[in-house]
């Protein structure tokens, strides 16, 4: 039955944001240049208002509460009446606008005002001067059709005079402009005075033209339902919007949404398999963890280029979940398969196999992959005589291993390459010596981990996963699909009784994963068992080839000496067990410049003194177990720590009257 155990909704989200969060950044940054460019290019908007009063007696109005009643409703029905084509038909008309009421109408908004008799006619456009003309217009054209106007003929000629300072004042406007547009190309000094005065000029009688017109407009009628221009435009007092860092930052949260939402777009069609922590079960399948993105330069062999790293660790728990899936013991032939070429089986398979020989199985790599293979290359070994060439020969089986199996050049590791034979490698696979090979090569090793061809490369897979005590699929963390996974799931269970053991998603970045990020519970180590034995090796000879040698040094007698980390390292404790060994007396150091050096002899009569397990057969003490690189005084080596040796040091240790030293919980008993 398939099970798949789904990541919750902020996973999911967390996921995505580290995955596209470039895309997400490059969506802000266009939203927002784009923006920025949009509104610079546009020129800024000037917002002119005129305001007209209800009611021409002040005091009337006030102190009569059905008529301020009377009024407000007024102000409603004006603020839809001023939209009107009848009022802004004659407004375009009169002042030239070349443009239709619609146009006029997105370019002009009204409000009322409940509290007060006031309504406001505001336009927006990109001259101020033009501007206020409209607002102004507009108010006038709606003072004019006024059905509640009682007009009179000193009405109707303070009526013509503001019509006649209305065109005044668009001359003078018009004027004013054609100075302003001719002093920009003056350079005479006297011409450019001149023209700057009669600027002035010009302006100064819009202005008294405008108060003038304001004080008629206020003049006429008196009536409670009387319309007056309480506060006509002025280009002066208009309003100007200008580019502003809030478009900018709008335009940038639209660039945003639209990156979230390309991106749950493309998620939502996506079918790539994912990994996140908790993932138990694919398709049926046992998901047995991830495998770390590798550098290229620690490529192929990265558990032996980067041991101490969590990818590395990563590697190491795979090889122990394998001996658990096989019920505890060492699988005796794991294949290891992949959906396509480049998914990572070919170093997962290597490095597996370095870690299981590294673990002191004797271990066979053998380079399945007959089509394609390259184990040959990651070990730098020929590829003269290998798997395909043995099955396809007739000679004897054990004389043509003797010749093919190569050592790997590392500790009981062996390398079986692919082989030259151009014959059919389906036919080869499925052939009974194909499997009398396997066979042969299962006995003579703990275990055997081979690299198979990829499933899109044919059924040959199917075939190695039916002698195998289980497979290993290499999920390719960025780009294998459900549907080719699937595939790889039908092309191996063509095989009889083949067993899965799990699924591994490589390429993984686990430092940016929750549980991943951390180092692995493992003892960090001072100064590496490798590095030591370099330094115990080039101890004694010439200066110029010890002088990196910080752990190790040779006295004048010919005696070595041990630097702290060093001989932390031989006792198999920490530099602050050893530091408390060394104030309880029970070793001595010496100090030479600003370091404290431990003899090698010193070691050497600790590990003398400890108390040894007496044998219940014979009742001898047990005290002559070699241990490398340590001596006691007349010569000869110091025995290996013992089963319980150690403990009882460290009995012996904390016996003593001054304050005890600390106990990891992992080495408390």
């Amino acid at each position: 039955m398939s099970a798949v155990k789904t990541a919750s909704p902020l996973q999911i989200v967390f996921k995505l944001v580290l995955k596209w969060w470039w895309l997400m950044l490059i969506a802000v940054a266009l939203g927002a240049g784009v923006g920025y460019l949009i509104r610079t290019s546009q020129p800024n908007l000037y917002f002119a208002r005129a305001t007209i009063w209800f009611g021409g007696d002040v005091e009337n109005t006030i102190a009569n509460v059905d008529a301020f009643e009377q009024i407000n409703a007024l102000v409603t029905i004006y603020s839809g009446l001023a939209r009107r084509e009848n009022i802004l038909e004659p407004v375009i008309n009169r002042l030239n606008l070349g443009i239709s009421v619609p146009q006029l109408q997105e370019r002009m908004y009204t409000s009322a005002d409940l509290t007060l008799p006031l309504m406001e006619i505001v336009v927006a456009d990109t001259d101020p001067v033009r501007a206020a003309e409209i607002a102004n217009a507009i108010a006038q054209q709606l003072i004019e059709n006024s059905p509640t106007e009682r007009e009179s003929e000193e009405t109707a000629f303070k009526r013509q005079q503001l019509r006649d300072l209305a065109s005044q004042i668009q001359t003078l406007n018009t004027q004013y402009e054609t100075d302003v547009a001719a002093g920009a190309d003056l350079t005479n000094a006297f011409q450019i005075a001149q023209n700057l005065q009669q600027r002035n000029a010009t302006l100064a009688t819009i202005r008294e033209l405008q108060s003038l017109y304001a004080e008629l407009s206020m003049g006429l009628g008196s009536s409670v339902n009387s319309l007056v221009l309480y506060d006509a435009a002025t280009a002066e007092n208009a309003l100007v919007v200008q580019g502003s860092a809030m478009s900018i930052i709008l335009s940038g949260v639209a660039g945003l949404a639209v990156s979230i939402a390309t991106i749950v777009l493309i998620a939502f069609l996506d079918d790539r398999l994912q990994w996140h922590e908790g993932l138990e079960f694919v398709h049926g399948v046992k998901v047995l963890g991830p495998l770390g993105v590798i550098p290229r330069n620690k490529l192929p062999l990265y558990i032996e280029t980067m041991p101490d790293t969590i990818e590395s660790e990563m590697l190491r728990q795979l090889r122990a979940k394998l001996v658990l899936a096989a019920g505890g013991e060492p699988p005796r032939l794991v294949t290891v398969t992949s959906y396509d070429s480049g998914d990572g089986k070919t170093v997962t398979s290597a490095n597996l196999a370095l870690a299981s020989a590294r673990s002191g199985l004797r271990t066979l790599l053998i380079d399945g992959d007959i089509r394609k293979g390259d184990i040959h290359e990651v070990f730098r070994l020929p590829n003269v005589m290998g798997l395909t060439d043995i099955v396809s020969s007739r000679e004897n089986v054990d004389l043509l291993l003797s010749r093919a199996l190569l050592e790997s050049g590392y500790d009981n590791l062996t390398v079986l390459t692919s082989g030259r034979s151009t014959a059919d490698p389906s036919a080869l696979v499925s052939s009974p010596r194909f499997a009398a090979v396997i066979e042969s090569l299962k006995m003579r090793f703990d275990t055997v981990i081979m690299d198979s061809v990829p499933t899109i490369g044919g059924p040959d897979s199917a075939f190695m996963a039916e002698l195998s005590d289980g497979v290993v699929i290499v999920i390719h963390g960025q780009r294998t699909t459900e549907k080719s996974f699937k595939r790889t799931l039908q092309t191996i269970q063509q095989g009889r009784n083949v067993n899965i053991f799990g699924m591994v998603f490589n390429r993984i970045p686990l430092q940016v994963t929750s549980s991943y990020s951390k180092p692995y519970y493992r003892r960090t180590l001072t100064i590496s068992p490798d590095k030591l034995s370099k330094e115990l090796l080039s101890a004694g000879k010439k200066r110029s080839l010890v002088a990196f040698n910080r752990n190790v040094m040779v006295d004048k007698n010919g005696d070595r000496l041990y630097s702290m980390a060093a001989a932390a390292l031989q006792l198999g404790i920490t530099e602050k067990g050893l530091r408390y060994w060394l104030d309880s007396g029970q070793l001595t150091s010496e100090r030479r410049g600003l370091r404290r050096w431990v003899r090698e002899s010193e070691i050497g009569l600790l590990l003398e003194k400890l108390p040894r397990y007496e044998s219940a057969q014979n009742g001898m003490t047990e005290q002559s177990v070699k241990s490398d690189g340590l001596r006691t005084p007349n010569g000869s080596h110091a025995g290996s720590l013992p089963l319980g040796a150690r403990e009882a040091l460290l009995a012996s240790a904390r016996t003593a009257p001054d304050d005890k030293p600390e106990v990891a919980d992992d080495q408390q008993t």
